[in-house]
């Protein structure tokens, strides 16, 4: 039972701090100063996140219309993150209109 349970909270654990990085790139996305400079900025793959060892945080930003005959504009932010103790990834979509 104790190491089924210690197992059980390892994996908790690495499902909170999924959670959580996957929470503050999403903030940090909403906050850009620039709508241009999403992409730029943002769209990465990290493998060394401070003081989170062993996670991977991709970030994929896709842009939707944007051109001259368009009357749309606007980015489809998703954030992904994994981890050898996770058995699925922990993810999550927002979107971020020009402004």
């Amino acid at each position: 039972f104790v190491g089924r349970f210690a197992k059980a909270t390892r994996v908790m654990n690495s499902r909170n701090t999924a959670s959580e990085l996957v929470a503050d790139r999403i903030e940090d996305v909403k906050g850009a100063v620039r709508y241009s400079a999403i992409d730029s900025l943002y769209a990465t793959t990290e493998t060394n996140i401070t003081g989170s060892p062993g996670f991977t945080r991709k970030t994929l930003v896709l842009h939707v219309g944007g051109g001259a005959p368009d009357l749309d504009d606007y980015k489809v932010v998703t954030v992904i993150v994994t981890s050898p103790q996770l058995t699925s990834p922990s993810k999550k979509t927002t979107i971020i209109s020009a402004f």
